[in-house]
């Protein structure tokens, strides 16, 4: 038997970035992202025929975007999946410069051929522990992905999502979620049920004493939400009534703020940053400061309600609904009898 040298088996791979002030702004993973995108018409689609996870490919076209400056993908209708994802023009010329630089470089990608089949339920929004526990009660193929209120929204115009945990206020009317909602689906679509009401407040490690004054000093280090998200909408909320009554811009507020450009995807990772002492204070839910033994300082209730796509299956929403019914719910939920009526 003659031994094979390892060596003789190594094969060589050229990965090509486009790079903007010093940041990678595409590679190769996120091309072929972009590419699958293009081929099925869904970034769910794409995500399973790449194999990363949904949260992950949702994740690296957000930072594309935020680096670029623009969107390289967006809804559009009829598809597949009823509603779909095409690139945008910016989209198809940042593709069509990298794959022009693999030409010239003599990079060739190897396709993906497989079949594609969609989970029984897919929930995508904004992270909630109900509706995390209540999931883990189900059974069939189900797929959950935390990518924020707006992110939810998104990914079902897009045909990915059949329902989306949201919690968005609306500073115009002072309430929650209806009118943005409307306001996104003015054709319809979607059915807006009610779910429930959260305490929500500012978390923080047992010996700090704090004033949201703090946050602009540079006396304490937030652990911010990430983009899209409801709590994150709530936090620049609260940041332009404190620029209102300095009288100055909120923009230039939000500068002072340390951490306010980073972005975690839950309520559990933010806390987790404060209780490991790489932040001092985030924006959260009760249980959730608790559950990390911090101290928490309320500041209301919000609502948390779900957007359900009209393709889903009834026998699943019906699962859903009662699976999150016969859950307790932790402190600092308020749970009432009309769980799931139909708001529109």
């Amino acid at each position: 038997m003659v031994d094979v040298d390892p060596l003789d088996e190594l094969e060589v791979e050229v990965d090509i970035r486009l790079i903007k002030d010093g940041k990678v702004i595409l590679d190769g993973r996120i091309a072929d992202l972009l590419r699958a995108v293009s081929r099925t018409g869904s970034l769910l689609a794409a995500a399973k025929l790449i194999e990363i996870p949904y949260s992950k490919a949702w994740r690296a076209i957000t930072s594309l975007e935020r680096r670029l400056g623009r969107s390289v993908i967006a809804p559009k209708r009829g598809g597949k999946y009823g509603g779909g994802t095409t690139l945008t023009d910016d989209g198809k010329r940042l593709l069509s410069i990298y794959e022009k630089a693999e030409k010239e470089m003599g990079v060739v990608r190897k396709s993906v051929e497989k079949a594609i089949e969609r989970p029984d339920l897919l929930i995508a929004g904004s992270h909630d522990l109900l509706l995390e526990r209540a999931v883990s009660k189900l059974s069939g193929a189900i797929e959950v992905h935390w990518i924020g209120s707006y992110g939810g929204l998104l990914s079902m115009m897009m045909g990915d999502a059949d329902v989306s945990g949201i919690h968005l206020l609306d500073e115009t009317s002072g309430r929650y979620n209806e009118p943005i909602v409307r306001r996104l689906f003015p054709t319809g679509g979607v059915s807006l049920l009610r779910g429930y009401s959260r305490e929500v407040g500012w978390a923080m490690r047992r010996d700090m004493d704090f004033d949201r004054t703090d946050l602009l000093s540079g006396k304490v280090v937030l652990a911010n939400r990430n983009r899209g998200s409801g709590t994150r909408l709530l936090l620049d909320s609260i940041l332009s009534k404190l620029a209102e009554d300095e009288d100055v811009d909120p923009r230039e507020l939000k500068s002072r703020v340390k951490g306010y450009n980073e972005g975690f995807f839950t309520h559990t990772d933010a806390c987790r940053a404060v209780a490991e002492g790489r932040a001092d204070i985030t924006l959260t839910i009760r249980p959730v400061a608790e559950i990390y033994g911090l101290k928490f300082v309320p500041i209301g209730w919000e609502r948390y309600d779900l957007v359900v796509s009209e393709r889903i299956k009834e026998d699943m929403l019906a699962s859903l609904l009662d699976a999150i019914r016969r859950e307790r719910p932790p402190a600092g939920y308020r749970v009432e009898d009309d769980l799931g009526e139909r708001i529109f």
